[in-house]
């Protein structure tokens, strides 16, 4: 998957620049900005930074991470500010970054954990966190004709599915679509406060870090 997203990372953009996203993403967009504001954050899997972006405004500090660099040199090339910091780092692995974050974020990104590793992200994430601190993630739900067809599923119930490059390469990536109870119910290992909410395309998740 990693493969998949650096050889992407130049037009990965386009993802939002469809046109039945629009509504999605302005409402989603309101919903990060409304939570960020003053937050010191850490987001992993930032990609190539259009959600660093909207949350830089209003953000006290983002630490943006990655695993691609070339994913990030995109992210660099937007206007973030001094206060943000790109760093290359495995979101299974986090470093103890300097400072303490009362805020993490991880969009697009749960779709691609896998189902058994899902608690080990989460408590690895969170570990990282001010107890407290305020977790917002979104992704997609898998929507019938729209989405990419599940071309398989794995031992564990992972989906996996096609996609095709416009240089003809093609990569199978894991895109897993939870429902709210299993969201729910891995988050309340280490969390309370959550809150599940889905849109046209999008589901988002706010919950707290237990202290």
């Amino acid at each position: 998957m990693e493969a998949y997203y650096r050889e992407r990372a130049t037009v990965y953009d386009e993802f939002y620049q469809v046109g039945r996203r629009k509504d999605d993403l302005v409402a989603l967009g309101s919903w990060l900005v409304e939570r960020a504001r003053g937050g010191m954050i850490l987001e992993v899997a930032a990609g190539t930074g259009y959600w660093t972006e909207v949350a830089a405004p209003v953000a006290k500090a983002i630490t943006a991470t990655d695993y691609n660099p070339e994913t990030l040199a995109i992210a660099a090339q937007r206007r973030l500010g001094s206060h943000v910091t790109l760093t290359v780092a495995d979101a299974y692995r986090l470093p103890k970054l300097p400072g303490t974050f009362d805020m993490g974020m991880a969009m697009l990104w749960w779709s691609h954990v896998q189902k058994q590793r899902r608690r080990e992200f989460l408590r690895h994430f969170t570990s990282r966190l001010a107890p407290g601190a305020l977790v917002l993630m979104l992704d997609q739900f898998y929507i019938d004709g729209v989405s990419s067809p599940i071309s398989r599923k794995d031992e564990w119930d992972n989906f996996y599915t096609v996609r095709t490059l416009s240089n003809g390469a093609k990569y199978e990536i894991i895109k897993n679509y939870p429902s709210d109870e299993e969201l729910i119910d891995t988050f309340s290992d280490v969390c309370d406060d959550i809150v599940v909410t889905r849109l046209r395309e999008f589901w988002t998740i706010s919950a707290r870090v237990r202290r």
